[in-house]
């Protein structure tokens, strides 16, 4: 699949990008359509004539065309403090760009350790969050 737009190279027209196509399903059951993608794609739909969790195909006009785009990509981890195993408490991460470092925040569960911050693909610098947090903390890679 090509991620980037394609375009005719005479007419300049956009180009449709991949689709799937479906043919002799049966008419009468609740069908719903969906991606099986990794958990942490946030993936939406942003054009469909119909809800695509209960389509009934008896019901259909014509064809169930929709569209989907990637929203956010989610970037998970664990943390522990080293000299005790135990997660930290309060601590708190940043993620952003080289050109603006803090575009998101997060504080680490105290229970599990887990933390979950929103992203669009590129590249991204985790860091700890300015006072408490990297005053207390270190980063080990």
């Amino acid at each position: 699949m090509e991620a980037a737009p394609q375009f005719h190279a005479k007419t300049g027209a956009r180009l449709p990008g991949p689709s799937a196509v479906f043919s002799w399903l049966p008419e009468t059951p609740i069908l719903t359509q969906n991606f099986h993608v990794p958990d942490n794609w946030l993936v939406e739909v942003v054009r469909s004539k119909y809800d695509l969790d209960n389509i009934k195909l008896e019901l259909v006009e014509s064809n169930v065309v929709s569209e989907y785009e990637l929203e956010n990509l989610l970037v998970e981890g664990h943390c522990f403090e080293q000299s005790t195993g135990n997660p930290p408490r309060g601590l708190q991460f940043t993620l952003g760009t080289q050109h603006d470092p803090v575009m998101v925040d997060t504080i680490v569960m105290a229970n599990l350790g887990y933390f979950q911050l929103k992203a669009n693909p590129g590249a991204w610098h985790l860091d700890l969050r300015e006072g408490r947090s990297k005053d207390l903390y270190g980063i080990t890679r």
